[in-house]
C-alpha cells in the first residue's frame, strides 16, 4: 500500500480533507453532496449519490464513531485499483471500510471485495458492503434524515442535562414518553442522538416506546468496529 493507503493501525492515518481520488459532477444530473457534521469532524464528508449520503445518515446515530473518510485510499490488487467509498474511524481506535453499493451490482465485485477484505484485514480493518436494501429496509434511511436534521442546532441547555442526568440514573435507558413526561421535549432528545451524547436501538426507533440510553462503553461484541457492523446489520 502507498503512503497514501494508510489507515488506523499504521503509522500515518489518510487525511480527509485529500481524498485518494477527486469526487467530481459527471453530468447536470449527477451532483456531489457536502455533508457538514462539525460536532463529528471539521471537514466536510462528501457523497456522490444518494445511497452514499443514505449511508453517512445511517452511520450518524452510532455514539462510537469519531470521522467518516470519503474514497481514503487506493489498494493495489490483481484486479486492479482499487479505492473504497468509505473508512469510519471510532473511538477505541478501531475502523471499518465500508464500500456502499446497490445490491443489485455487488455480485460483479465479489471476487474485488473478498481480495480487499484479506487485505485490509492485515491492517487490522474489517470491510462490509452496505446497499440499498439494508440502508433502506423499513425505512431506516427515512428515520435516519430525521434525525441527521437535528444534528446542527441549538437546544436549551437545562433540557438536555436533565436527559442526561435521568439517564445516568437508569442505566437500562428510558422510554422517549417518560423523558418527555419529564419535561423535555422530541426535539432536544433527537439533538442528543444526532450529536452521539445518546444511543438507541439499530431499527433507529424513535417512537414514544423507543428506549434511549447513554452510550455503552463496554460490550462483550468485541471492539466499535465489529460493534458497528453488527448495529448495521452488513
Amino acid at each position: 500500500m502507498s503512503k497514501r493507503s494508510q489507515v488506523p493501525g499504521t503509522d500515518e492515518e489518510p487525511d480527509p480533507g485529500k481524498p485518494a481520488r477527486k469526487v467530481v459532477t459527471r453530468s447536470p444530473g449527477h451532483t456531489v453532496r457536502l455533508i457538514n457534521l462539525p460536532h463529528l469532524q471539521k471537514t466536510g464528508i462528501e457523497a456522490d449519490s444518494s445511497l452514499e449520503r443514505d449511508f453517512t445518515y445511517r452511520v450518524l446515530p452510532f455514539p462510537f464513531v469519531r470521522r467518516i473518510v470519503h474514497q481514503p485510499f487506493t489498494l493495489e490488487l490483481s484486479y486492479g485499483r482499487y479505492t473504497p467509498d468509505f473508512l469510519v474511524g471510532f473511538e477505541d481506535g478501531s475502523g471499518a471500510v465500508a464500500e456502499v453499493k446497490p445490491r443489485s451490482k455487488i455480485k460483479h465485485y465479489e471476487e474485488k471485495f473478498a481480495e480487499a477484505r484479506v487485505m485490509l484485514a492485515t491492517k487490522s480493518l474489517s470491510f462490509l458492503v452496505a446497499h440499498d436494501f439494508l440502508l433502506k429496509r423499513e425505512d431506516l434511511h427515512e428515520r435516519a434524515r430525521i434525525i441527521r436534521r437535528y444534528a446542527k442546532g441549538t437546544y436549551p441547555a437545562s433540557e438536555k442535562a436533565l436527559v442526561l442526568s435521568a439517564l445516568n440514573d437508569v442505566p437500562m435507558g428510558l422510554s422517549l414518553k417518560e423523558l418527555l413526561d419529564r419535561g423535555v421535549r422530541k426535539t432536544t432528545v433527537l439533538h442528543l442522538v444526532a450529536q452521539q451524547k445518546l444511543q438507541i436501538g439499530a431499527d433507529l426507533d424513535i417512537g414514544d416506546a423507543a428506549n434511549f440510553c447513554l452510550p455503552e462503553t463496554t460490550n462483550g461484541e468485541g471492539c466499535h468496529a465489529i460493534r458497528f457492523a453488527s448495529w448495521l446489520g452488513a
